[in-house]
């Protein structure tokens, strides 16, 4: 069933996965306002999409990387049942719905590309070669597969050079490691042994040049190799080294014409995001890929054009349309907001500019006609915590520790 095949009038059945995220209560929210009716499949026993009026019912599935067969067999029930149109997965689990893609095909459109497509972008080290093959811009990139190559790269790796160390899959920067020109030989080499317990052929790692400049993200939406909705925004306000939690969207072209030509070359469909770093000079590299919706969701915040490019693609893309977040206000997630300006403010001017940044921004979770999944954010937090001390990992973490998929085939 192509995307299309409805009358662009007709009101739609929507299925979005990972109901636990804010990204997806932002899609909930504007599928319904443009008359859809909303439908969330979610693992989590608690999560913001299953309290908000957004969404007609929520189901409770098995989770996608533990139970991936029951998973697929649970969504192609709901799908066939509720006569759903349009699939969207939204968080991790879109690799676990791609395993079953052809399978989910045949009831309904979905916004997945296959597995193998999804891992090439998925991991690090891949990705940086994709792009290196394509003629773009990515930072200098080495992986590390395994003790051996770890101690060779250590031995010859020159003090002046500054790193990133990361897993090629990981999210949230949660096991990022940082080596400094500044380093003395010691601290190095107590920075490198870090990674030597986790190493393997299995779960590489991969050495990154690292570059000073302003981090920015992208989010887009593609249809058969072209753009139909694209929005940047600088990671102005981050909780550490993790994702952003502002969101406020500017106009920049190098990333555009970036994510343009990738999505070209690879004929990609779907929603894909990009952390990318813009030197002083205007030297812009990307530094990873997620091809699955992220934050940047919330850059269009109620546009009806974001419910056109997933249920009209191709009369966008015919038509030569770009839909852009332009004029929108900017939004925020305001519990992490709050932990980003207490952590992160070192001077008065500072202050000043959080505060109001804080107080022009809209709550991407709070809506007064749709106050659940305000007070269901408190609750979600609370089960990540009890998850996240279960099993010795971080709270951010544990929010996914059911969703992530790290390759497994």
């Amino acid at each position: 069933m192509s995307i299309e095949a409805a009358p662009p009038n007709r009101r739609r059945n929507i299925l979005l996965t990972g109901g636990r995220a804010p990204c997806t209560l932002e899609l909930a929210r504007a599928f319904h306002a443009a008359g859809h009716r909303v439908l969330v499949a979610e693992s989590a026993r608690r999560h913001l999409c299953r309290v908000s009026r957004a969404v007609e019912q929520s189901f409770a599935v098995p989770p996608p990387n533990g139970e991936t067969a029951s998973f697929l067999e649970a969504l192609e029930a709901i799908v066939t049942r509720e006569g759903v149109d349009v699939l969207i997965p939204t968080c991790e689990e879109i690799f676990f719905v791609a395993k079953g893609l052809e399978r989910l095909k045949r009831h309904c459109a979905v916004w997945a590309a296959p597995i193998e497509e999804l891992g090439e972008l998925h991991n690090k080290w891949r990705f940086a070669a994709l792009a290196r093959r394509l003629g773009l811009s990515v930072p200098e990139t080495r992986l590390i597969a395994n003790r051996e190559e770890w101690l060779a790269y250590a031995e010859g790796q020159r003090s002046e050079e500054s790193l990133v160390l990361k897993p090629v899959y990981s999210r949230f920067a949660s096991r990022v490691l940082f080596l400094s020109s500044n380093d003395s030989a010691a601290q190095r080499r107590q920075i490198l042994s870090r990674v030597m317990p986790d190493l393997s052929p299995e779960a590489p790692w991969v050495a990154q040049r690292r570059i000073e400049g302003r981090h920015l993200a992208t989010y887009s939406i593609a249809y058969e190799g072209e753009l139909v909705a694209h929005g940047a925004y600088p990671c102005r306000y981050r909780i550490g080294q993790g994702a952003t939690v502002y969101f406020e969207p500017i106009r920049h072209e190098p990333s555009l014409e970036w994510v343009r030509k990738l999505v070209k070359a690879i004929g990609f469909t779907g929603q894909i995001a990009f952390d990318f770093i813009e030197e002083e000079g205007g030297g812009l590299y990307a530094l990873e890929c997620n091809p699955r919706a992220t934050s940047g969701v919330h850059l269009f915040g109620g546009n009806a054009g974001l419910v056109q490019a997933f249920l009209q693609p191709e009369a966008l893309r015919s038509a030569g349309v770009l839909v852009e977040p332009a004029g929108q206000a900017g939004s925020m997630l305001t519990v992490p907001m709050l932990a980003a300006g207490l952590s992160g403010i070192r001077s008065l001017r500072q202050l000043r500019g959080w505060a109001k940044d804080f107080h022009a921004a809209r709550d991407a979770v709070f809506h007064r006609t749709d106050m659940g999944p305000a007070i269901e954010q408190l609750r979600v937090l609370r089960e990540a915590w009890r998850t996240g001390k279960t099993h010795g990992i971080s709270l951010t973490e544990a929010t996914t520790i059911d969703l992530e998929w790290n390759g497994e085939p």
